[in-house]
């Protein structure tokens, strides 16, 4: 083979193999922007929730289930449910002590 064929040849690889290393990082930069994206959502509805309970919460005497009623979500057709001491209602896992006062609000993707 000539040289000049050789080159072409040798040219033709770099530019196929720089083509799917830009490939590559487009689809994993695409893929990381999803999953930011799904983040952030899950962050401003968990915010939405938290800044819904805080004006209940601030009441006097309030009681647990008015706090769990006013901290679920309108639409949200999962029942609040028990795990791990939390009460895990929408995005957030509220904890209360035995009298029924709330001690501790979590993420529900970073529970304690």
């Amino acid at each position: 083979m000539s040289k000049p064929k050789l080159t072409i040849i040798g040219l033709v690889v770099v530019l196929v193999a720089s083509n799917a290393w830009w490939a590559y990082r487009l689809l994993d930069a695409g893929i990381s922007q999803t999953y930011l994206g799904a983040s952030l959502e899950d962050n401003k509805e968990a915010l939405n929730q938290t800044l819904v309970l805080l004006p209940v919460v601030a009441q006097a005497g309030i009681s647990r289930v008015k706090i769990i009623s006013a901290a679920r979500p309108a639409g949200d057709s999962v029942a609040p449910f028990e795990k791990d001491g939390f009460v895990w209602v929408g995005k957030i896992g509220l904890k209360f002590n035995n009298d029924g006062k709330l001690i501790e609000a979590t993420r529900a993707w970073d529970p304690p």
